[in-house]
């Protein structure tokens, strides 16, 4: 019997989305679901009204590289429009950044609508009377379009997670490590030690890997985030060359880290890259480590991606989202 990749299942579920109408988890109508690829924004624009270093400047922050990755490859995939083409599917994409420029209009304004047509959807609108004037309102809130429509991204992956979900792992998250976590199907468990869990998800291509593990308490630092890592990873997870096991990269720059909210969790975030000791692998990660409840341990979720031979942008925000499921 042949079989069926996650992918395949996640695609044909939107695809079903769009036409049944029900109610899904998280208070989200499916027949109301947004539209759009991974990673892809719609960019209505008149193209006569701007500048060439006008409009490079506008895609320079949108195609900024995604951070933390080991090729270089876009935040975002943009699609143009004029703003007479901005109707009927462009409508309902899931994000969407419109320049509405009008010589007329007596003032400018700049507008994040949540959720205007579809849901997940993020609508940014910049209306003004003239090309500085509107890139001027860009620029200025160039960090927080990019950080809406990156979460926005991280929204859409989690709701179809919801929908095609892998219970028994979840049961089995709650009870080891308290966390409430969504994962989805095709994801297997790889390895499991009384403080520790290993969830892989295989294809041919690529795999994707999401591990838990709790520690004796340290002070969350990212250089105890890496050593931590570092000690569970050789200890627990085995390369396919004899004493091989994926450590952080040291590089100039990596991991980036942040102090981070998920929910009422408080913890650090940290983006970096992976490589194999006595083997020629390596990726991507993203990481997040909080204290526990009772504050006498920490506790890691952590998502990497090994995919030599394909992009690996779509694949990382899929791990990153199933970090942040965190309830």
């Amino acid at each position: 019997m042949k079989k069926i990749s996650y992918l395949t299942v996640l695609i044909a579920l939107l695809l079903l989305a769009s036409c049944r109408p029900k109610s899904g988890g998280g208070g989200i109508k499916v027949e109301n679901f947004s539209t759009g690829k991974a990673g892809e924004m719609i960019l209505a624009i008149d193209t006569n009204y701007w500048s060439t270093a006008a409009k490079k400047a506008i895609y320079d922050v949108l195609q900024q590289p995604q951070p933390a990755i080991n090729q270089n490859e876009p935040m975002f995939d943009v699609i143009e429009c004029s703003n007479a083409g901005y109707k009927a599917s462009f409508m309902r994409h899931r994000n969407i950044v419109q320049f509405d420029y009008n010589p007329d209009y007596s003032g400018n304004t700049f507008e994040i609508a949540r959720n205007p047509v579809t849901n997940p959807q993020v609508h940014v609108r910049i209306r003004g009377n003239s090309q500085d004037s509107c890139l001027a309102l860009f620029l200025s809130h160039q960090d927080e379009i990019v950080k809406v429509m990156y979460e926005n991204d991280i929204a859409r992956l989690q709701n179809a997670h919801r929908r095609l979900n892998n219970a028994v792992i979840e049961k089995k998250i709650k009870e080891k490590f308290g966390l409430v976590m969504t994962i989805p199907e095709g994801y297997f468990v790889g390895r499991e030690e009384e403080d520790f869990l290993w969830l892989l998800f295989r294809t041919p291509k690529n795999d994707r890997f999401v591990m838990i593990y709790k520690s004796p308490r340290y002070a969350l630092s990212p250089e105890n985030v890496v050593a931590e890592r570092d000690r569970i990873t050789k200890a627990y997870i085995q390369g396919a060359v004899v004493g091989a096991y994926p450590k952080v990269a040291e590089l100039e720059g990596l991991p980036l880290a942040q102090n981070l909210q998920i929910r009422y969790h408080n913890g650090l975030e940290l983006r970096g890259l992976w490589e194999s000791v006595r083997d020629k692998m390596g990726g991507p990660f993203y990481s997040f480590t909080q204290l526990s409840p009772d504050s006498s341990s920490c506790i890691t979720v952590d998502g990497f991606v090994y995919a030599p031979q394909e992009e690996k942008r779509d694949y990382l925000r899929e791990v990153e989202a199933i970090v942040k499921s965190i309830q």
